[in-house]
């Protein structure tokens, strides 16, 4: 019995030692012959405004919604691996806001999170989805303005970073 107390206390220590080891390898990987400059302010919101655009923007919807959107994935056409990846990386995320709304008032619409990545995915999918009749066209239509506050959100992001990219490009080739 005392050797096993022995063996977690060593395999804790080395634990502890690898780890060690490992963040300081990763500091010196993140700048190899590079000694760490510390970012300007321009290049700090640089950064600021591709995390935030790889982030969680919110979303109104219920239950019946996230539904739908799950289920139009399943029916999504794809072309290749990056497309394949989207559609199962967005069906994912909706398969789980479906788990979390499932128990709710179905017909109130909540404030959910959903990753740029997932929006942008449906969306996509949404564009090339091909219906048939009115009913599936209101459908389709009504639950793109979910959303379009998002998307809107998103698009104006990707403009800050455009105009952030060519000021830090102007002031390096200054």
């Amino acid at each position: 019995m005392q050797e096993t107390e022995n063996n977690a206390d060593t395999t804790e220590e080395v634990t502890v030692d690898e780890s060690m080891e490992n963040t300081e390898v990763l500091a010196e990987t993140d700048a190899p012959n590079e000694p760490q400059r510390e970012l300007s302010p321009e290049e700090k919101a640089l950064e600021d405004l591709k995390a935030e655009r790889m982030g969680k923007f919110i979303v109104g919807m219920g239950y019946e919604d996230a539904k739908y959107f799950r289920n139009l994935l399943d029916k999504a056409a794809f072309k290749g691996p990056q497309q394949a990846y989207l559609l199962v990386v967005a069906k994912a995320e909706m398969s789980q806001v479906c788990q979390g709304l499932k128990e709710q008032d179905l017909g109130q619409r909540y404030e959910v999170e959903l990753s740029s990545a997932c929006i942008e995915s449906l969306g996509f999918f949404m564009n090339n989805f091909e219906g048939k009749g009115e009913a599936s066209a209101m459908k389709l239509f009504s639950s793109s303005m979910l959303l379009r506050p998002a998307m809107g959100l998103i698009n104006n992001l990707d403009t800050q970073l455009e105009v952030a990219k060519q000021k830090l490009k102007k002031e390096d080739n200054q």
